[in-house]
């Protein structure tokens, strides 16, 4: 098996992870606010990924020793946007909007803008046809995003800020694709990108927790969540984080940043059915709408693989 095609099954298995991610997350935001929820997650995926880089990669502190003042913030950025921001922004839109929008605003405009971002700041090639699929993709995304106005007439309403919200949620996760695949090709290791994005998220977001909720308060309220909550904030922790993030940043480093992210559009397609039928969520025309425009950008901008080829 070649290295492409174990990067394309490793993409595969985060796409499926992540399609999951969002009616659980939705889910397990009944039971804790967004800060706690990301500060109890970030900690458990620390204590699962730190003693694991240091089990596997004992060199590690020499590593870091020769690490410039450039490689050292663009470590702390990249885990910052990562983690923090990009998940935070995540959580805090999905604690306003759907989980079946939510997830198809971000996995579909995510693409897009690495693309972008892989274009203007990677030099990373795009053709007149990627830029026609990426145009009617991020159209697609717009009616989405807008959907909750042009159903209720209610501009400012909940759903349509938390879709808002998911948006500059994508905008952070391209800023952490561009930044990490830099330090991929400057040698940088996947688990290390990996643990201390979490690392700066745990130590973040702690910061965040102590100045909105009282230490005893979080350690009562995490006590009294039922067993489902806690399992909601483990799959989080040990698949959506540890597991996907890491895949998502070895198979990153075999092939171009807008080629992976081109598999952060088939979360939705596992997403739906769960939210539909666990959560009730509905499906509405302008959803679908938004959804086929957004499949149809993605038909033409990905079919030029296909036909150069030939």
């Amino acid at each position: 098996m070649s290295a492409r095609v174990r990067s394309y099954l490793m993409l595969l298995v985060v796409a499926v992870i992540w399609g999951f991610a969002g009616p659980i997350i939705k889910y397990t935001l009944n039971f804790f606010d967004p800060v706690t929820f990301l500060t109890y997650r970030f900690l458990q995926t620390c204590l699962i990924l730190i003693p694991l880089l240091l089990i596997l990669e004992p060199r590690i502190w020499q590593h870091l020793s020769r690490f410039t003042p450039s490689e050292w913030t663009a470590l702390i950025i990249s885990g910052l946007l990562g983690s923090t921001v990009n998940l935070g922004l995540l959580f805090w839109g999905y604690s306003l909007t759907t989980a079946i929008d939510a997830t198809l605003i971000n996995d579909s405009l995510s693409p897009i803008l690495v693309a972008l971002a892989g274009h203007f700041i990677l030099r990373e090639h795009i053709t007149e046809r990627e830029r026609l699929g990426l145009f009617i993709a991020l159209t697609g995304s717009v009616i989405i995003i807008v959907q909750p106005w042009l159903e209720s007439g209610k501009l400012f309403s909940g759903s349509l800020s938390g879709n808002l919200i998911i948006f500059f949620a994508a905008l952070s996760w391209a800023g952490y694709s561009v930044i990490t695949k830099k330090s991929l090709k400057n040698q940088t290791s996947p688990l290390l990108l990996t643990a201390s994005s979490f690392l700066f998220g745990f130590i973040s977001m702690s910061v965040i927790a102590l100045i909105f909720h009282r230490p005893f308060e979080m350690y009562h309220r995490l006590l009294s969540v039922p067993v489902g909550g806690h399992l909601g904030v483990l799959y989080m922790s040990v698949l959506s984080g540890a597991l996907a993030y890491f895949l998502f940043q070895r198979a990153q480093k075999t092939i171009e940043t807008s080629e992976a992210n081109v598999f952060l559009y088939l979360p939705p397609i596992f997403a739906t059915p769960l939210a539909y039928f666990w959560l009730g969520e509905s499906v509405t025309f302008t959803f679908l709408t938004g959804a086929l425009v957004i499949a149809a950008g993605v038909y033409v901008a990905e079919t030029k693989k296909r036909s150069v080829g030939k």
